[in-house]
Parts: C-alpha cells; structure tokens; sequence
C-alpha cells in the first residue's frame, strides 16, 4: 500500500508471524493485532488467512455459481459487507476510501470468475482456487490498512506474484521449493530493505502454466512456512484461538492441558493423527532450517503457548501428548506369508495409488497386511484390491467404527516397559486392543481400539501418564528471539 524509501542499515527480517482466520473476526481481533505487534521488538512478516468465515462463504458462492438456480449473489453480498463492516469500525475516511477500491477491485475479479462458471456450468481445480484465494487477498488488504492506521508502514504481496510455484493445479499442491528459493530471493532482498512490514496472502500459489493453485485447509500455516524458508527466518510464530497442543483432546479429556514444548518429530505425529493445529506438511519448507516455531494463543498471547524446536527432549513421564483419529477403517489382507512377500505391499500400494487412496499406516505380520484409512478410502482400497485378484490373498476384510490413539514422546522406544504398561492399562478396564503399533515411528505408539472406546481409552492413557496427581517432568518455557 506504501512505497517508501529504502533505508540503509535494517535488519534482515528472521521472525515470520502468521494471523489466523479467527484472528480477524471482528474489530476488536484486528486491534488485537496491531497491540501484538506494537509489542514486536523484531522486524516481522506477516502472513493472514481468510477473514473467519469468509472462505466456507467462498465455498458456498463457488457450488452455488455451478447449481441450477445459480444464486450466489446474496453471498457475494455478505462477503462485501462483512469486509466493509470491519473496515468501517477501523478506518478513518482516507483509508476505507483505498480498502473500499482494493477490495471492489478484488471483488469484481471474484464476480467474473463466478459468472463464468455459471455460464458455463464447468470448473477447474484452478478456477475454484482463484475463487477461494480471494479471502486471503480481501483480508490481507484489510489488515494493512489497518496497520497503516495504526502508524504502520505497510505493503500487501499477494503469494501467486512473489514465487510460491506450485507443483500442481489442485486443493492439495505444494511449493516447488527449489524454484521458489531461487524466485524469491530477490523479493526478500527488496523486503529487507525496504522501510515497511510486509503483508503476505497465505493458503495459495501458481503453477509454471499460470494456473492458481491452493495448499489445502489450514493451508496458510504452510504458506508461512514457505515465506520462513525465504527469508531463513529464526522464528516462525502462529496464532490460532487456542493455546498450542495440549496433552489430549479436550472434548474426551477437558482437564487437558497446553504442552509447553515439542520437537517436530512429536508434533508431526500429534497432527497426523488427530491434532488439526497445524497443517501437516508445514514441516517440509522448513526441513533444513533451524526456524523454532511458536504456537500462541491470541486471546493470550502473553502466554508461552507451545514451543516446537528441532531437537529432542524427553520428560520423566515419556508420553507428552495423547491424539485420537475416530475416522479409522481397517483394511485386512491375509494370507500364508504375505507380510514377507518382495513387492507386495508395493503392489498394493499401486494399486491403491492409481486412485489416490491415501494410506495412513501399514501394519505388517507373516499372515495379515492391515493398511489403516478413512473409512470413505478403505472402501474403494478393498474394492480395488478384490479385483486385483491376487493369488497370495486368500481373503480381504473391512472393519469400521475404529479409532486410533497416537501416545507421542521422545524416548518412547528406547524406555522398556511403556508399551506393555498401556496395554495392562486398558486391559485392566476390558478395553479390547483391536492393533498395536510401536514400530512406525521414533516417538509414537499407535493403539487402534473400537471408536465406542476411543474416549474411555484416551480418559485412562491420560489419568495414568499425564494426570495432575502422577510424578512426572514439568516442561518449561521457552524465551525466543528472532
């Protein structure tokens, strides 16, 4: 929004901060904002979602623009007004006259691209990437405007014009991270010395071709990942409107509490298998930087919230963190000897692939290969296997209902007696182990129990090993500087 003179001698900018959707519902979340980074001793980036809301708003207008009645206008509206309203409650005069231009201008892209695919009653992965990018960029506008109001300088880098290539036009494509490091470089150089914080639009890219291209849900969390990796950023912190991880869901466990620190390896487990809090593949841009990252909780954000580092810590107690995925099937390949079999598993996973069947996990034994997925994938996984035809299998089963418990914590597989110990845990309270898994992972064990089990299972696993009354290491916080 400004173009301000370079000045000499800056700090390169080493500390990302990335604004999630509920971090910008309503005025006060946006003055929220400008206390946080008044507090900011570092030079910062700054990378926003969508405005809370906005982007299941887009996703309706996009069905609604493919739909017979092709009504989406009354959602263009709410969108509009919704930005508008925020502005309004924020902005003097002089600045909602620039955010109301910016924003009818981004508006009016949207309006075509809607009107185009009600005309012609087809779509694109690219063309509903460019109707949903539009939440990011009316936010990010938005919040610089609301910055310069507060006595910010101010600069708005909308992610498909800076170097974020993606591999691919889909929901789930990823940065080319080779080409972005060499694209972005120069953009960075520019940054760093120039007198201003600049804003960047998460949650999507573009293709070589020039086809816009999204990350997935939550996929702002991985595009502030990509801008870290740009600027080899020290420090990448991300507030959400919860506290960090916790020690287990509080839905099943409501004494759970915020986990201080993790190493990445343990938080890669707990998202993967049940802890939505960070994208998952948020760790890949970041894979040879020692960037520490920091989830904070912005109705707190005095608050340490959760410190993830690069290296590992193990506590007294081992298990940091319990995670429970209820949206587990199982799918069961038996046979005399199919677990050692050269290519099979390989063969299944081919198979499986040509469909895009993402497998969770594969547990292995002489006589059964059991490959864990969603229930909508396992499906068609025994399906596509039953055709296959087979001679090694003499028969595939689907079991549903399951859930599966990630116990996640360093030194778990080189501490005796931890697995053994949850199983009697759950034994002793007629809790039926369905698969056990210590194999997959360094710091986690997987227990797969019926899903009528899972919150019974994870309330003892919890009481036991991380309950108030046991003896255990307490963690400690960390102070970061960028």
């Amino acid at each position: 929004m400004s173009n301000q003179k370079p000045k000499k001698n800056l700090k390169p900018i080493k500390k990302i901060i990335k604004f999630g959707g509920s971090c910008l519902r309503e005025p006060s979340s946006l003055r929220n904002i400008v206390s946080i980074l008044k507090q900011e001793k570092e030079r910062v980036a700054l990378v926003v979602s969508a405005v809370s809301g906005i982007t299941d708003l887009l996703i309706d207008a996009y069905h609604l623009s493919l739909s017979q009645d092709r009504n989406y206008q009354g959602i263009m509206a709410q969108i509009k007004n919704r930005h508008l309203l925020l502005a309004s409650e924020l902005l003097s005069l002089s600045h909602f006259g620039q955010y109301q231009a910016k924003s009818q201008e981004i508006l009016k892209q949207l309006e075509r691209t809607l009107k185009g695919l009600s005309l012609t009653g087809e779509s694109t992965p690219s063309l509903k990437a460019r109707v949903l990018s539009a939440g990011e960029r009316l936010s990010a506008f938005l919040l610089a405007a609301v910055l310069e109001e507060a006595g910010f300088k101010c600069r708005v880098f909308e992610t498909d014009r800076v170097g974020l290539v993606a591999n691919q036009p889909s929901e789930e494509a990823e940065v080319v991270l080779e080409k972005f490091d060499f694209l972005f470089r120069k953009t960075a150089e520019e940054i760093n010395q120039g007198d201003y914080i600049p804003v960047f639009t998460g949650f999507f890219g573009i293709t070589e071709e020039g086809k816009l291209a999204l990350f997935g849900r939550n996929g702002s969390d991985y595009s502030a990942a990509v801008i870290a990796r740009g600027f080899q950023a020290t420090v990448l912190t991300t507030y959400k409107d919860v506290p960090g991880f916790l020690t287990a869901d509080p839905d099943f466990v409501p004494e759970a509490r915020p986990v201080n620190r993790l190493s990445r390896k343990e938080a890669a487990e707990l998202c993967y298998f049940g802890a939505r809090i960070l994208h998952p593949k948020i760790w890949e841009p970041l894979e040879d930087l020692e960037t520490i990252l920091e989830i904070r909780d912005f109705n707190r954000p005095e608050s340490s919230g959760t410190v993830i580092i690069n290296s590992a810590e193990s506590t007294a107690r081992i298990i940091k963190s319990l995670s429970v995925n209820q949206n587990i099937a199982l799918v069961k390949v038996e046979g005399p000897g199919v677990g050692f079999k050269p290519g099979l598993i390989g063969k299944i996973g081919s198979r499986l692939a040509e469909k895009d069947l993402n497998i969770l996990t594969v547990l292995t034994s002489q006589t059964c290969i059991n490959l864990l997925m969603s229930p909508a994938a396992a499906e068609l996984a025994r399906n596509r296997l039953v055709e296959l035809k087979e001679p090694a299998f003499r028969k595939i089963t689907l079991e549903k209902n399951l859930a599966l418990i990630a116990c996640v914590g360093e030194g778990l597989r080189e501490t005796p007696g931890v697995a053994s110990h949850l199983l009697s845990i759950l034994a002793r309270k007629g809790i039926n182990l369905e698969l056990f898994s210590s194999g997959g992972s360094e710091v986690a064990l997987y227990l797969v129990v019926k899903k009528q089990e899972a919150g019974r299972a994870l309330h003892l696993l919890h009481e036991e090993y991380l309950g108030p009354g046991e003896a255990r290491e307490e963690q400690v916080g960390l102070t970061i500087t960028g």
